[in-house]
Formats: structure tokens, sequence, C-alpha cells
């Protein structure tokens, strides 16, 4: 179990990190957290390497959200659709505590199974090109890919900077740049397979792992529900072959029967992060032998120590990995926030 200072340094980072300039309502909420240590001691009882404001946060959301009587949830915005800027502490407090017990049971057998659809903003750029460039049938495997929901980025329609740019989708995908241009989406004309892993994945026709996965969004982006709720109707959602999956073996096994003859495309976004340095090591690891054995690309978006590091960031890096005939390159193609909201392009 984790300590109570450590757990009050995850909210206060959260807070200034995450929150700040995104959400008013957690932002508040996690400085408060903060300073609480029976509070600090429910959320205590999250998974190791899971990050424990996300689920403890989710977890009071999912609650309410299946209990929509509740007075705090009065103060939710996603569930009166109202705008409130912040929470009763006091009001937040109590449900907590009358409700620790289900709260500590939803954060030691859950996972931060978030589906940012947002992030597809910087998704469509990258594999669009790539999938030009090959001219060719794709494979596209997504690392923790929750309900599949960033899988169907040729679906969406994308704004930058308040333009629309391409596509023709009840799902709309909007971001700003920062610094940059927008770079070209070029049109998919290929065929795509789309295969999701998770340890567990979400099934978008059970209505508890969906109201799960809207637990995990934010309560004041109203705009995230909406979308969500627009992307999980759409058809092609059907079309994704989803494997569950725990170890590196598993996903080296599932990435193995890529078809050979199809450009291949694995990514991850914001789920090394949850990874064990021994289990990144052996991730990567997995990388390089199957970069021995055919031409692929890795993508991830993460913000890890080690990549914010390597690239002097304060920010999540998007880091492109491309093996060719057994040699490998790197690029840094930019920096983004949590939800893709903007881009740094290099």
């Amino acid at each position: 179990m984790k300590g109570l200072d450590f757990l009050k340094e995850r909210f206060l980072s959260f807070a200034e990190n995450q929150c700040r300039g995104n959400s008013e309502l957690y932002y508040k909420l996690s400085i408060q957290i903060s300073n609480e240590p029976e509070l600090l001691t429910i959320a205590a009882n999250a998974r190791e390497e899971q990050p424990v404001p996300n689920i403890f946060l989710a977890a009071v959301h999912y609650l309410l959200l299946k209990n929509q009587d509740e007075q705090l949830a009065r103060y939710y915005p996603a569930i009166q659709r109202n705008r409130f800027s912040e929470i009763p502490f006091e009001l937040f407090k109590a449900f907590c505590f009358d409700n620790k017990n289900e709260i500590k049971k939803i954060i030691s057998t859950r996972i931060v199974q978030t589906n940012a659809i947002s992030r597809c903003s910087y998704l469509m750029p990258i594999f669009s090109k790539i999938i030009a460039e090959e001219n060719k049938p794709t494979t596209i495997i997504d690392i923790g890919t929750s309900a599949g929901l960033t899988l169907n980025f040729d679906k969406y329609e994308y704004w930058y900077n308040g333009k629309k740019v391409t596509g023709k989708s009840n799902v709309l995908v909007k971001s700003r740049t920062i610094e940059s241009s927008i770079p070209d989406i070029y049109p998919i004309t290929q065929p795509l397979q789309k295969i999701g892993i998770d340890q567990k994945p979400i099934d978008p026709t059970d209505k508890d792992d969906i109201l799960w996965l809207k637990a995990l969004v934010w309560p004041d982006q109203l705009e995230r529900f909406v979308t969500m709720d627009e992307a999980l109707k759409l058809k092609e959602l059907e079309r994704i072959r989803f494997v569950q999956a725990d170890s590196i073996l598993d996903f080296e096994r599932e990435i193995q029967k890529a078809d050979r003859h199809h450009t291949l495309i694995v990514y991850a976004t914001h789920v090394l992060y949850q990874f064990t340095q021994v289990r990144k090591n052996e991730f990567y690891a997995m990388l390089e032998r199957i970069g021995q054995i055919r031409d692929f690309y890795f993508l991830s978006v993460e913000g890890m120590k080690a990549l914010v590091e390597k690239y002097n960031s304060k920010e999540t890096v998007i880091e492109l990995i491309t093996y060719k005939n057994r040699q490998k390159a790197v690029d840094f193609l930019g920096e983004t926030n949590g939800h893709g909201n903007w881009i740094r392009w290099q």
C-alpha cells in the first residue's frame, strides 16, 4: 500500500500537471484531497502502477453515474449537464466515507482505461501519412485499447485551430497547433485491419463497461461525453477484433500474427506509464525482436520520465520508432497533452 506522503504528491502533481487549464473542477478537488489523510488512506487501495488520482476520482464518478439521485451528483456537470467549477468538499468527503468499501473494491479491481478520442488529433496525421506512403493494406494494433475508440480514427471529422480540415462525421475531433502548422492529412483508401489488445477490453455493448468508460472522463468536460456517445454508435466498432492479453508474450504472439503482406502499425497512448520498469524493458525488447523479423512502426505517446528527459520536454512526447530491413530509426514527432487538445509538432 502506498504511503500517504507519496499519495499527497501524486494528487498535487495531478492537479498542477494535468488538471490546471483542463478541468477546474478536478484541479480544486485534487488539491483538497491531497490535504485529507482519511481520503488518501482510501485511495491507497489502488492497484500497483495505477494512476491513483485518476482511478479514485473515476470510482466516485462511477458510483454517482449509477446512483444519480445522490446529493453529490447534483454538482457533477456530466450528470446534470450544467456547468459547475467546484464541488462542495464536505459533501464529497461524506460521500467517500459513506461509500469507502465500494470505492476500495473498485480501485483495487479495476484499471484506468481512458479512451480520449481527441488523441486522434495526432494519430490521424501520423497514420494517414504512413498508410499513404506504404500504399498497401494495413494492420493497426492498439496496445491498451480500452473500448477501441481511437482505432476508428479514420471515421471521424477533424478540426484544427477552429477550422474543419477533413472528414464528415458526427464524431468531431478538435485540437489546436502550437508554434507549428497543421500537418497534411492524406485520404485513406487502403483496407485497414484493426486489432485492440487490452488486459480487459471494454465491451461497447455492455452497459456497466460503458459506465466505467464514462466515469473515467472528467465530469466537467462535457464535449468529451458527446463525442464518446457518437463514437459508440458507429457500426465500425463491430469490425475491430478485440484481444484479451496481459503479458508481453501475449502481446508478442498477437503482433506476430499480423499479415506479413500488410503495413503494420502498433501504438500505445498513455499506457506504458502503467508498466513497471521491468515490464517496460520487456516490452521494448519485444519490439526489438519483432523488428528483426519484419518491418513495422511503433508509435508511443507517453509522459514517462525516460521519454521526457530524452527529449528535454515537459509535456507528453510523441515518438515514432520505425523498423525497416532490421534497422531501427527513432523520430521525435512532437509534444501534446494528455487529451490531445493541443499539439506542438516538430
